[in-house]
């Protein structure tokens, strides 16, 4: 960027052309003016010093000079100084009473400072006063004759003001400051920028060359300090003349070069003049026009008509790829783009007024990119501030407005993240309406990027829009119909957005012939983004034909035109669409394809049942080896399937095979194409329907047996009171918090594991199953814990009485420090999932599957240390006994299986299953984990609620009120449950009150 130097660093520069030959010719009179100018001089000489050793000195006091008609005013200032005039009046002057005569005729006068109003009036000698005589273009006159200039000359008559008040002498009174100048220089290839922060920009010199030697002295013929560039000064006044800040690239390209073989640079001198000191000129080009609002109540409201001064800023020999700052102004207001690159939008700096820091821009302006590869400007569109969807969607759209709706529709869907299914479907409405109203390429430019938007709404939020009102498929359809009605500017229109890049082009028959193609190329980095790569349309009969390194191609087979019998003797239009994903395909039967999706068209033109194939090569979106891949299933997209909502379907379709990790597939028509992968260990096919249908009815049962447990421990609180034994007590305690926690899980997975269309919801979700499973499964090693040290350790004095404290501190305190550090620093990696609101991978395995496999292993050791110690003890009762009861005893054998699955439900091994959804065995694993999973609070009612004989007997009084109120208690201290006792193992001693 350029720089601006103090007056005290300015160079030798020299002189306006148009001033170097006029003061050849000085008149005599000058002699007369000799002492005047003297003390003008010294005056603006001290001047100078001041502004030099003191900067913050206040600049010089206004100079004050007059001439006499037939005279010749002289202005003039101190070198590096330039002249800004303030004030001035032609015409007669009143002679003030009492003022004495003035200086001779015909001589000029500057007014020294301090003195008088009286004295400051000089009368001119004539025959007639005309005290209302005055010429109203003065001031512009002299500003044109002088401003910027370090001296100047204006001619005191009827050649420079008329003939105005005949026979009345006139005189010329100016006042004027002399103001430092600025320099702003750049080296050549840079950019210079000038900025005045106050006034506007005023050129008084300006060369792109070379006139100094130690001025940006790196490169070749430094010394050549005679290089200057006719026209240079021209063209920097016709950027940055009356504007308070222009951008001038220093290059050949724009003033030519002046001397080869030298490094150049450009030099301007300028003044920064505020409003009265320069009348300002600019030229008013029109914008779009202003959309026209229906609000609900049928009236209408006018978008105010904007004007705007813009300096189309280009190249015509070199090329640029990025638009520099500009600044327009209009008839009210003054609105700054920053410096853009090629194929992107840029937005004021200037903001609507809004509660946030980020306001809606004032006015967006697209940087185009000419075939020729330079930058240029498009008109800009202002914007409304209080423009919403709903107002736009009340907009009648035309071709004068469709601009402008296409605009506020882009910056309305950037927020895609907080956009509802039926603001999507309105947008694709109005996307539809502004393609049938005006398919410019202007247009196109706005509707790519709102399509770029929406594909970035959330999954969930996309399908009820498809669902509703197909919003996602009408979007599709359109870009379509834009590609086959687009006015081309040139042969060729290619626009390229993150997730979506469309290209029309218009071919000969000839050329559609040759076997037309269209490519894209990742980048070397890792980003999925469109435009980090590279797009490219081909033939099959070039040299070069299809690209080795894309990663998704289509080609269209030769002698296309004889295939169809096309007879255009004008050519035909021939469209390309890729997207960067399914996201607009929504097929609520399958899950997203896994590849991205391409398509093609011939505008008015069927394609389908040819005999040649069209030609896809398609690579997976995620890193997958052709080992992993179990199948490949081509597709394309029937906009007419489940009634015009659309759906991916294979027919006409072959999959032909894999190399180098890009699968092809042939073709027989021409749509939307894209492939699905089946992958060894990840989805589950057709088993994906049942495995659902077994979670959410085992989750609803196991909710009702949850509830049921718990009021039934409610119900019968008063008959444990008299439970003797601390194993029995600390086990119905933690069998309650299990309940709790599972129940909690259940609910919160029916109720939000799909709820992905609110971000910060879905997180919430995420985090509070995270919590609740970990605590479910540490309450479970903590039953774990009790029945061991019933059945194992036996006696009371291993148990504690705060075991409860204690347990709740580690079963809910842990889990909760586990979700605090996982969600803490999520912004260093991605914390749930985007389709379901679970964690993602990281999270999932550190926060989740490492401390559960933990806590699983635990039990499954006490487990196995459990059973072995109640066999073994049963073994010692029957030796003690003297029963001689047979291990292949059938009842022996499902009673030992009926206590080891009551433990297994107890403790939580049936989550082990998930461990092992891996592989060929993962459909089985499925099944069994779902199954055991969801039926664990079932389970938990049947083994713990139903068969518990405390339970057992409540019901008999309940419903056998005939029977003898018998009051009972379980005598067994050491475990009072059915884990360990199967109730015909527990003793109950029953006595009976009158």
């Amino acid at each position: 960027q350029g720089t601006t130097h103090s007056p005290t660093e300015l160079p030798d520069l020299p002189r306006a052309r148009s001033d170097r030959h006029f003061y050849t010719r000085l008149s005599s009179e000058r002699t007369v003016r000799t002492m005047w100018t003297a003390l003008l001089t010294l005056w603006c000489v001290v001047g100078v010093h001041s502004q030099t050793t003191a900067p913050d000195t206040p600049v010089a006091l206004p100079i004050h000079q007059q001439a006499c008609q037939g005279e010749t005013l002289y202005i003039e200032c101190p070198e590096n100084r330039m002249i800004a005039v303030l004030r001035a009046t032609y015409g007669a002057l009143p002679t003030p009473a009492g003022l004495g005569g003035g200086p001779d005729y015909g001589v000029s006068y500057t007014e020294p400072p301090g003195r008088s109003d009286a004295e400051k009036v000089q009368d001119c000698t004539g025959p007639v006063y005309n005290t209302s005589c005055r010429f109203d273009g003065t001031l512009q006159v002299v500003q044109d004759r002088c401003n910027g200039k370090w001296r100047c000359g204006v001619s005191v008559g009827n050649d420079s003001f008329g003939d105005v008040c005949p026979e009345t002498e006139k005189q010329l009174r100016v006042t004027y400051l002399c103001k430092p100048a600025e320099v702003a220089r750049a080296c050549e290839n840079r950019d210079l920028l000038i900025r005045c922060e106050v006034g506007r920009i005023h050129v008084t010199y300006a060369n792109y060359g070379r006139t100094s030697a130690t001025i940006c002295s790196e490169g070749p013929g430094t010394s050549n300090t005679e290089c200057v560039s006719e026209g240079s000064q021209l063209e920097v006044e016709r950027r940055c003349n009356g504007r308070r800040l222009c951008t001038i690239p220093a290059r050949n390209a724009i003033f030519g070069d002046p001397c080869g073989n030298t490094a150049k640079y450009l030099e301007v001198m300028y003044l920064c003049l505020r409003e009265g000191e320069v009348n300002i000129t600019v030229t008013r080009t029109p914008v779009p026009l202003p959309i026209t609002m229906k609000n609900t109540t049928a009236s209408t409201t006018n978008l105010a008509t904007t004007t705007t001064t813009t300096t189309t800023t280009t190249t015509t020999r070199e090329i640029q790829r990025y638009c520099t700052e500009d600044l327009l102004e209009t008839e009210t207001s003054v609105v700054t783009f920053p410096r853009t690159e090629t194929g992107t939008f840029a937005y004021s700096q200037e903001r609507c007024p809004s509660p946030s820091e980020n306001g809606k821009p004032r006015a967006t302006r697209f940087c185009r990119q000419t075939p020729g590869g330079d930058a240029v400007w498009d008109p800009p569109v202002f914007l409304t501030c209080d423009v919403g969807l709903g107002n736009l969607s009340q907009t009648t759209v035309t071709s004068q407005t469709a601009v402008t709706v296409a605009a506020e529709l882009q910056i309305i869907t950037a927020q895609s993240e907080t956009l509802t299914s039926d603001e999507v479907t309105t947008s694709s409405v109005l996307i539809q309406e502004i393609v049938g109203a005006s398919p410019t390429e202007q247009v196109g430019d706005s509707l790519l990027t709102t399509v770029d938007n929406l594909m970035s709404v959330n999954s969930t939020v996309l399908q009820l829009s498809q669902q509703e009102r197909k919003g996602p498929t009408r979007v599709a359809q359109a870009l379509e119909t834009f590609a086959d009605t687009v006015t081309l500017t040139a042969r060729k229109y290619t626009t390229v957005r993150p997730s979506v890049v469309l290209q029309a082009v218009d071919v000969t028959l000839e050329e559609l012939d040759k076997g037309q193609g269209f490519a894209f190329s990742p980048s070397a980095n890792d980003s999925n983004s469109l435009t980090a790569g590279s797009v490219s349309s081909f033939t099959t009969s070039g040299a070069a034909g299809s690209p080795q390194n894309a990663d998704i191609s289509i080609t269209l087979p030769a002698n296309l035109s004889s295939m169809l019998q096309i007879n255009s003797t004008t050519g035909v239009r021939v469209s390309y669409i890729l997207y960067n994903d399914s996201s607009l395909f929504i097929d609520g039967s399958q899950d997203p394809v896994g590849s991205r999706v391409i398509g093609s068209k011939l505008a008015g033109v069927p394609v389908k049942n040819l005999a040649q194939p069209v030609v896809v090569t398609l690579t997976p979106l995620e890193d997958l080896s052709p080992d992993d891949v179990k199948t490949v299933r081509c597709v394309f997209w029937d906009f007419e399937a489940e009634a015009g909502r659309g759906a991916w379907s294979s027919e006409g379709c072959e999959y032909k095979g894999e190399e180098n990790g890009r699968y092809t597939c042939e073709v027989n028509h021409l749509t939307n194409f894209a492939a699905f992968f089946d992958v060894h260990g990840t989805g589950f096919g057709e088993h994906e329907t049942p495995l659902q249908i077994i979670t959410i009815v085992g989750c609803a049962v196991s909710i009702a047996g949850l509830v049921l447990t718990l009021l039934s421990f409610i119900i019968t609180r008063k008959y444990n009171r008299r439970v003797t034994g601390v194993h029995a007590r600390i086990q119905r305690t933690v069998l309650i918090n299990l309940c709790v926690t599972l129940l909690a899980i259940l609910i919160i997975f029916l109720a939000g594991i799909n709820q992905t269309a609110s971000p910060i919801g879905c997180t919430i979700v995420t985090a509070l199953l995270h919590f609740f499973l970990l605590a479910a499964l540490i309450w479970m090693a903590m039953e774990a814990i009790n029945i061991y040290l019933a059945a194992v350790m036996v006696f009371e004095q291993y148990v504690t009485r705060n075991f409860i404290p204690k347990a709740a501190a580690v079963a809910y305190g842990f889990p909760f420090v586990i979700m605090v550090l996982t969600v803490g620093p999520s912004s260093l990696y991605e914390y749930r999932n985007n389709n379901y609101c679970w964690l993602a991978q990281m999270p999932l395995i550190y926060g989740f599957l490492l401390p559960a496999g933990v806590v699983l292993l635990f039990n499954m050791v006490l487990f196995c240390i459990i059973l072995y110690n109640l066999a073994k003890r049963e073994r010692k009762q029957i030796k003690l006994t003297g029963s001689k009861k047979d291990e292949s005893d059938p009842k022996w054998i499902v009673r030992q299986m009926r206590r080891a699955f009551s433990l297994m439900v107890l403790f939580g091994l049936t989550w082990i299953f998930g461990f092992f959804v891996i592989s060929d065995t993962r459909i089985a694993f499925a099944y069994l984990f779902c199954i055991f999973n969801t039926l664990q609070g079932l389970f938990i009612f049947i083994f713990h609620c139903v068969l518990r004989e405390d339970v057992q007997k409540w019901w008999d009084k309940l419903y056998c009120k005939g029977r003898k109120k018998d009051r009972y208690i379980v005598k067994r201290s050491t475990f009072s449950s059915s884990t360990a006792h199967t109730p015909e193992r527990i003793n109950l001693n029953l006595s009976s009150r009158a």
